[in-house]
């Protein structure tokens, strides 16, 4: 069944879910009545519906016509790469065509799968932008082998940004190659779903930004060196850890700022943890006396600020670029900012000495040594792709998507303001939804069958009601919801709609 009649299926459940909810009352609480979800389907048991669940993973596994579809999409090819630092050569690469656009990427298979025969998947985004083709070849072939040198066992592809814009990671009309790209990845190569990581450096860092926090629910964990936020949010990354890197005199210009940007996410992310109470596990590491470039792909420790979140201060950042100017400007004659960022003193100790004084001695920071490797960061996360706790800020979404969910809830594109937030009470079997007075579309719940118990009465909360609803789960539902999100540990096997509960 293609993605087509997949969604079609879907709007079909979703019309029976809703006739369903019209026969028994609608808001029926306040009847003393209790919603169905799958009025048409037949109650199940935990172990039951476990089974069910399984049977349909397999299903989708080993679907012959979806393993058709992908391999159609995917072209192994051998030709000439015009660059200008490793020249016009021959080079072997894949391309992944899918609803009319191309993304072309490297792919390595390194060491031997698991026990249960899947490897953990690396996604690497090379840096550049904004240049000529033949310079963003040359960043992408030296992807090719940039972070693999760290990756023991697992899938490693180096995508290569779909136009040569400043913003080559995160066009629109990525978001779904990337969903596409994991999906293949998957299903015919046997990465594991719940270890796909992200990383890239530069302006492959401005794409990690971007990325991660749109397509959070498909990463265990993602790392971002030396790009550039450009104002996104990080709400979703309640649920998917981020390690931050930047080398401390990394301004690119004086209002980019790349490391004090990065610093500033430190208090931010924790800022969010106090304030939903869970998550977003995070790290900043703010190299000294490093500039643009850095270790974060070899072995061995780095010196890296040990309170990053101290050189987000205004007044710090003001001085410290002022101080490290003069310190550029004593050894090289340039006061040049773009110069002090791309500065590489390996014959010129005196220079990092100079900006290691300026850090230590005139702002007063303390400096420590850290594993800076950005594999082996993420490695140590696996997906969580049924969270009790979920953020979604609705503005940050990847519009061209082709689900509208994200983890356990969904959304259509028109809903694109606002923060829900939901949480899942495992012991009382109670889901609380509190979406804000900003959010400006309707949203549903999505029954994910590793989190609630369909054997017995779900509770739905909101600010004002309370809701008993029965789950019937559907199979075909959930097969539906399979091959619509790509990825069976997104699946559910109902949903209901928010205003049906408050209503």
């Amino acid at each position: 069944m293609g993605r087509r009649k997949s969604r079609v299926l879907l709007r079909m459940l979703s019309a029976a879910v809703m006739i369903g909810l019209a026969v028994w009352g609608g808001t029926g609480k306040a009847r003393g009545e209790t919603l169905t979800v799958n009025p048409e389907c037949a109650p199940m048991g935990a172990e039951e519906t476990r089974a069910m669940v399984e049977r349909a993973s397999e299903e989708f596994f080993g679907d012959p016509d979806l393993k058709a579809e992908l391999r159609g999409e995917l072209t192994q090819k051998t030709e000439n790469i015009p660059a200008v630092q490793f020249g016009t050569a021959e080079w072997d690469f894949y391309v992944l065509t899918h609803r009319g656009k191309s993304m072309r990427f490297f792919m390595e298979i390194i060491g031997e799968p698991d026990g249960n025969g899947r490897y953990p998947l690396y996604i690497a985004l090379h840096g550049g932008g904004g240049g000529p083709e033949e310079q963003n070849n040359d960043q992408w072939i030296d992807m090719a082998g940039y972070y693999s040198c760290a990756v023991e066992r697992g899938i490693y592809v180096a995508c290569r940004g779909i136009t040569d814009t400043w913003d080559l990671h995160f066009q629109e009309d990525s978001y779904p190659l990337y969903d596409r790209l994991i999906e293949a990845m998957v299903v015919l190569y046997g990465a594991d779903p719940d270890r796909v990581y992200l990383l890239g450096f530069s302006a492959g860092g401005d794409g990690v930004y971007q990325i991660a926090p749109r397509l959070a629910d498909r990463f265990a964990a993602a790392n971002m060196s030396s790009g550039h936020p450009n104002g996104v949010r990080l709400l979703n990354l309640a649920n998917c850890p981020i390690c931050l890197q930047a080398g401390i005199r990394d301004y690119y210009s004086e209002d980019a700022r790349r490391s004090v940007r990065a610093a500033e996410f430190e208090g931010i992310l924790s800022g969010y943890r106090e304030q939903y109470g869970f998550g977003y596990e995070h790290r900043v590491l703010i190299h000294v006396p490093e500039g643009h470039n850095f270790n974060d792909s070899g072995k061995g420790e780095s010196r890296v600020l040990k309170d990053p979140a101290r050189f987000a201060d205004p007044e710090t950042g003001e001085f410290a670029l002022a101080a490290f100017l003069r310190v550029l400007e004593e050894r090289t004659g340039s006061n040049d900012v773009g110069v002090l960022s791309y500065f590489l003193p390996q014959e010129d100790p005196a220079f990092n000495a100079g900006i290691a004084e300026v850090v230590q001695e005139q702002l007063g920071l303390e400096t420590t040594e850290e594993d800076t490797n950005a594999v082996n960061y993420v490695s140590q996360f696996r997906r969580n792709s049924a969270p009790e706790k979920i953020v979604w800020d609705l503005s940050t979404r990847a519009g061209l998507r082709e689900k509208n969910s994200f983890y356990w809830l969904e959304a259509g594109p028109e809903a694109n303001r606002g923060v829900i937030t939901v949480f899942f009470d495992r012991e009382s079997n109670t889901i609380t939804a509190e979406p804000d007075a900003e959010v400006n579309g309707d949203f549903a719940i999505l029954f994910h069958p590793a989190l609630v118990d369909v054997s017995r009465p779900v509770i739905l909360k909101t600010g004002t009601r309370e809701v008993t609803v029965q789950i019937n789960p559907s199979e075909a539902f959930l097969k539906a919801s399979m091959r619509e999100a790509g990825d069976p540990g997104l699946a559910c096997v109902g949903k209901i709609l928010y205003s049906e509960i408050t209503k």
